[in-house]
């Protein structure tokens, strides 16, 4: 190691150079990562983003490689933040390689999300390539020039949405740049944060004075919308601390005459900083932001959902508790302590783990695929390694970051603004990944910021640049550039592998757009092309759907002659299964991989094929073991045993869904159907009854009793029981069609229509979904059969949405 010049003082000529186009191929990525958008259903939105990023560190890795065996130098800062960058990627490749969840799945997962390998060392190589290529106050000014535009182009692009989703149905008034609407708020939060510092730590010139106000005063309006306490509460934090430092270093407002007749109580009075005595934007900009944010945090769910209400701006952010975070963790831990689940796995200890409570509220069948927060979730996927490397990089970062600033910070006044802002925005996105889910965009922000404070320690006190001239040393050099060289084709294949992989995920994107809209040739191709670049278990679910799909279609094409149906029924069966198979071959631990090949075989076992029956039975108990208090699966389970022919045991299976979540709407409506084919009907309408003797205020227990009441002819006792359903719960979307049907079977059309209506106001699916009976009911005609139990629920009991957290 050589000591090289200070880095204050090194002459910096203009020079094009891969030093530079690494520095510009950094920048570049992480602005158009926060940007970049296509307008297609058939692009992945956030895996666009996370390639986008990919690809471009490779690049600026090739860059900064080709720099080093070029120059024959490595300069580097304070190595102690850049070796800590990397603790949580190799706690994320311990677990991969031990946890049981294989390498492939845990570099990658389905689509390199957050909590990933893959992901993390995204995270790591942006922060140690900033602190690597970053060096001088001109290369930090051109990141928070192109941070500020990206900014400007995000919130110019918000208010674009906001004015479309406000006039017309064809685009969200959520959409954004960015990726969730939270994630718009956290990244406008970071905006405001680093803002505030330039006003305190900047001499400006009043033109960059004005748009600094401008963009602060929009993002505060968009952070009103998002309406995050967690990222207000962070916003008010820094303001506040802005705000009583503002406060303690005004000077020459005091007078002594103020004090007549009084004393000092100390004569020791210093001025606490060189910035000038009175600064109106340095006061003025945390204050104004303090107050806008403490009148959010108190009155956020009165005033802030008020205000995202008239604008037209709906969302929800839903993530388990913390208790619920620390249940599954628990029982994580209990069976792998040492390296957790491992990476991406959160999904499947959630659906083994989670409370059967959860099933009784709206979100009884969210398969979350994370906890409270990142952080946690990845103390659940990496155990005990992955935990402590988290404290570890976390302890060292807030050690080193606060040492630094309080003895060592620069004296430069924009090099100490970088140090400042880099350090409270990492802190800011350390603390969103403790309290919450950033996106991508969000993250690889937080430890970009993150690697230019550890590039700006090289400003500090005297401390120097340290740096191998290994073109001077054979031996060195000789390990150096093979290592460099390796760097260098791993970027080329490793950028391979991200788009071949990239490719996958949009052939499956579009596929299943097209399996939706009956395109089968098309999807089947898609299905396909996704498994040439890169097989997963999506893609052959996919594949799985078509060909149970093309069962039907060539099941109800009567123009097939005879023996060509059965050999194009044959062949898709043949390939159904086959791609089922390997779909849990390649992720055992997928219950909707067991799921999808109980459904091939459940399709065919009205044939009487041999096997079918027991495998589809075999699937689908083992999905139940994955995800144990899942109502869908026995009511599957149900549907297939009435398939068989098994009435007893369909009956069983639906009592189990019944008793996982009591308001299961098609569990109780086909055990009703089963009750009156096994002429158990009064057996069943008398327990029913009983139970609304004893709980009669329960909504789901009267669309029971009037549902029984319709299969046994009694349609005015029907009326009854479904109308006090609807009175007790006005959004019972299913008691309120199955009332309009006694209505209708009454010559009631009108208090038909009008149920109807109700019901179609509920949500957009519904209006579709009793459509056709509306029209034939306004024309005064009767679209029900005259037994309501052969009519299927055709809508969905769909809770309103809610502003914020």
């Amino acid at each position: 190691m050589e000591p090289t010049t200070s880095a204050s003082t090194a002459p910096h000529p203009r020079r094009t150079s891969f030093d530079a186009l690494a520095l510009w191929a950094l920048t570049i990525t992480a602005s158009l990562a926060a940007v970049v958008f296509i307008p297609s259903a058939g692009i992945p939105f956030i895996y666009s983003k996370v390639s986008v990023l990919a690809l471009g560190g490779l690049v600026a890795l090739a860059f900064y490689v080709l720099a080093r065996l070029t120059r024959g130098n490595i300069i580097v800062p304070p190595m102690a933040l850049v070796g800590a960058f990397w603790l949580v990627p190799l706690a994320y490749a311990l677990s991969s390689l031990f946890s049981g969840v294989g390498i492939m799945a845990g570099l990658f997962g389905n689509a390199l999300e957050t909590d990933t390998l893959g992901f993390m060392i995204i995270l790591a190589s942006f922060a140690s390539l900033v602190a690597l290529t970053f060096r001088r106050s001109s290369q930090y000014r051109i990141f928070f020039k192109a941070a500020l535009i990206v900014l400007g182009l995000v919130l110019a692009a918000q208010i674009v949405f906001l004015i479309i989703g406000n006039t017309s149905e064809s685009l969200s008034a959520t959409a954004n740049l960015v990726g969730s609407f939270a994630d718009l708020g956290m990244l406008l939060g970071l905006g405001v944060a680093l803002i505030l510092l330039a006003f305190r730590f900047l001499e400006l010139d009043e033109r960059m004075v004005r748009v600094l106000w401008a963009i602060e005063g929009l993002s505060l309006l968009m952070l009103a919308l998002v309406n995050s306490r967690l990222v207000w509460v962070l916003v008010s934090l820094v303001a506040l601390g802005l705000f009583i430092e503002a406060i303690m270093r005004r000077q020459g407002t005091s007078n002594d005459d103020d004090l007549e007749g009084g004393s000092l109580v100390s004569d020791d009075v210093r001025s606490l900083d060189n910035a000038p005595a009175t600064d109106p934007h340095g006061l003025a900009a945390p204050l104004v932001t303090l107050v806008a944010a403490l009148f959010f945090v108190i009155g956020g769910s009165t005033i802030g959902t008020s205000l995202a209400n008239t604008l037209g701006v709906s969302y929800l952010d839903v993530r388990p508790s913390w208790q619920a975070t620390f249940d599954v963790g628990s029982h994580t831990y209990a069976a792998s302590p040492l390296f957790g689940s491992g990476p991406g796995s959160f999904v499947s200890e959630w659906l083994k783990f989670k409370d059967r409570a959860l099933n009784e509220t709206v979100f009884w069948n969210v398969d979350f695929t994370s906890g409270i927060g990142l952080i946690p979730t990845s103390f659940i996927t990496t155990g005990i390694a992955g935990a402590l490397a988290w404290l570890a990089f976390i302890g060292i970062f807030l050690y080193v970051g606060i040492r630094f600033l309080l003895f060592r910070a620069p004296e430069e006044a924009f090099a100490r603004y970088v140090s400042i802002a880099t350090f409270v925005g990492t802190i800011y996105v350390l603390a969103l990944a403790v309290f919450s889910v950033p996106g991508p965009v969000v993250l690889i922000a937080g430890f970009f910021l993150a690697g230019l404070f550890a590039s700006s320690l090289r400003y500090g006190g005297t401390r120097r640049e340290r740096g191998i001239i290994f073109s001077r040393n054979p031996r060195v050099g000789f390990i150096i550039v093979f290592v460099l060289t390796l760097l260098l084709l791993a970027s080329v294949v490793t950028a391979y592998v991200v788009i071949e992989r990239y490719l996958a995920d949009v052939s499956y994107q579009k596929g299943t757009a097209m399996l939706a809209d009956g395109d089968l040739a098309g999807a089947d191709a898609a299905a396909r092309r996704s498994l040439v670049f890169a097989a997963s278990d999506r893609a052959y679910q996919l594949a799985a759907a078509v060909g149970i799909a093309n069962m039907n279609r060539i099941a109800a094409d009567t123009t097939l002659a005879p023996s060509e149906a059965q050999q194009q029924f044959q062949a898709s069966l043949s390939s159904a299964i086959q791609a089922s198979l390997a779909a849990t071959q390649l992720r055992p631990d997928n219950y909707q991989n067991w799921v999808a090949l109980g459904n091939v075989y459940q399709t065919v076992v009205p044939l009487r094929i041999e096997g079918a029956y027991e495998n589809a039975k075999a699937a689908y108990e083992r999905a139940v073991e994955l995800n144990p208090t899942n109502p869908t699966l026995p009511f599957v389970m149900a549907q297939l045993e009435i398939a068989r022919g098994n009435g007893q045991a369909a009956e069983a299976e639906l009592v189990k869904a019944i008793g996982l979540k009591r308001d299961y709407t098609q569990a109780i409506f086909l055990l009703s159907q089963l009750e009156v084919q096994l002429g158990k009907a009064r057996e069943a309408l008398q327990a029913a009854e009983a139970a609304a003797y004893f709980a009669p205020n329960d909504p789901v227990v009267l669309f029971q009793v009037g549902i029984l009441r319709s299969g046994t002819g009694d349609v005015d006792g029907s009326v009854q029981a479904l109308s006090r359903a609807v009175e007790l719960n006005p959004q019972y979307a299913n008691a309120r069609f199955f009332l309009a049907v006694s209505y209708a079977t009454k010559g009631a059309f009108d208090q038909a229509l009008a149920q109807l209506n109700a019901v179609a106001a509920l949500s957009p699916e519904n209006a579709a979904a009793v459509d056709t009976y509306i029209t034939a009911l306004a024309q005064g005609r009767n679209p029900f059969p005259r037994q309501a139990l052969s009519i299927p629920p055709p809508v969905t009991d769909t809770p309103q949405t809610r502003t914020g957290q």
